[in-house]
């Protein structure tokens, strides 16, 4: 028998690279695609300079219809 998925649950899927997103309060730019549905982003930390990180898709957002 075959299993049934609940319409309201989706997989996550993998945002396209160099799509602008948010993350937490900062807009990142997602500049590849890292194991285990991670993404790795580029941001600018506090001081000014570019800063690479990896996160979960789960945790990256759109920015709806305003950019800043």
């Amino acid at each position: 028998m075959e299993k049934k998925r609940s319409p309201s649950r989706r997989e996550p899927l993998c945002p396209p690279i160099g799509a602008l997103l948010r993350y937490r309060t900062r807009i990142v730019r997602v500049i590849a695609e890292a194991l285990g549905q991670r993404a790795m982003i580029v941001s600018l930390d506090t001081t000014g300079r570019t800063f690479v990180s990896t996160v979960k898709w789960i945790s990256l957002r759109d920015l709806g219809a305003q950019l800043f």
